[in-house]
């Protein structure tokens, strides 16, 4: 009887050594990037949907400057019609992707989809997997993830929003954009 008493008491001091030197839960999210995995408010959010055109390219508006480690998350939605004829197209894009030849602005990219591409440094995107230099379109769609950028100290980088078309001068509709900034 007495060596259970010692082994309950020992148990129970190990337990209660445990789960005070063990942290209560996982810490805080380190980076704006881990912000924007964890879906924490980001610092910055468009009020509102704003209007990117479905027949010209748009920069953001940002009312805060974009700088070195800063991470996006761009959600729209939309319609565009590509042709005079009145063709309409999700701003998710349509299968098959954009291939390198043809004038597309965004190749591999779905065809027709929301894109995205920033001025100065890159954009890494995580639905992609890879890092785009300054004029290099990404897509972006309904739901571009979470997106990181990088620079070097280049001047005033801005946003630009365009389609994945062939030909913007016979567009219409477009997409209402919010974007989400954590720095």
């Amino acid at each position: 009887m007495r060596t259970r008493s010692v082994v309950s008491t020992v148990t129970a001091f190990t337990l209660a050594l445990t789960v005070t030197l063990l942290p209560a839960g996982p810490a805080a999210a380190d980076t704006a990037l881990d912000s924007c995995y964890d879906s924490t408010t980001p610092q910055h959010q468009d009020p509102a949907a704003w209007p990117a055109p479905g027949n010209q390219q748009t920069t953001w508006a940002s009312p805060i400057s974009i700088i070195h480690g800063d991470t996006f998350r761009v959600r729209a939605q939309g319609s565009v019609n590509i042709d005079l004829w009145g063709t309409t197209k999700s701003i998710a894009g349509e299968l098959p992707a954009a291939p390198s030849t043809g004038g597309w602005p965004a190749p591999g990219a779905p065809r027709y989809a929301l894109i995205a591409r920033v001025t100065t440094g890159s954009m890494w995107v995580k639905k992609t997997s890879r890092i785009y230099g300054p004029s290099s379109w990404f897509p972006v769609g309904t739901d571009s993830g979470c997106m990181l950028f990088s620079s070097n100290g280049d001047p005033a980088p801005h946003l630009v929003f365009t389609f994945n078309d062939t030909n913007l001068g016979d567009n219409g509709g477009g997409a209402g954009v919010v974007v989400r900034q954590w720095f």
